[in-house]
């Protein structure tokens, strides 16, 4: 499970990586920065997926365990999170970015700041849910009829 985490942030991160070099040029290429927030919002849409039918039924199944009820208690900050992400990319439609190309630099540099965090808060989040769960004691398998 953590490797499969650990993709999907390093694809995020790839993404955004590729945003912020966009960002530094002296004028915005609209074509670019379309196609790369699509691909951002894709790969997002796609960790959020996992998350949500992955990591959160192995915390709640863990809730019990500090990890679990760590996990559980950082996905109770997920909607403001998205929340957060999603009033950003309202408020910066391509035509708002072409026309405060400086504007839109300084604030997404500044929303890449806060992403950074929730990552690193992830995580750690993430680590101490695997560890959990290796330290459980593995279910033994019923046979067939046996319930």
């Amino acid at each position: 499970m953590l490797s499969e985490w650990l993709h999907m942030r390093e694809e995020l991160t790839r993404v955004m990586t590729q945003h912020r070099a966009l960002c530094g040029a002296s004028a915005p290429d609209p074509v670019a920065l379309s196609r790369n927030r699509w691909l951002i919002s894709n790969v997002s849409r796609q960790r959020a997926t996992w998350l949500t039918g992955t990591a959160l039924p192995v915390a709640e199944r863990l809730a019990h365990t500090p990890g679990g009820a760590g996990w559980l208690a950082l996905q109770a900050h997920v909607p403001a999170y998205r929340q957060r992400i999603s009033g950003f990319v309202s408020r910066w439609p391509i035509e708002a970015i072409v026309k405060d190309w400086v504007g839109y630099r300084h604030a997404t540099a500044e929303l890449r700041f806060e992403i950074a965090q929730w990552l690193r808060k992830e995580e750690a989040a993430m680590r101490a849910l695997v560890a959990e769960m290796e330290s459980m004691p593995a279910m033994p398998l019923l046979k067939a009829g046996q319930a």
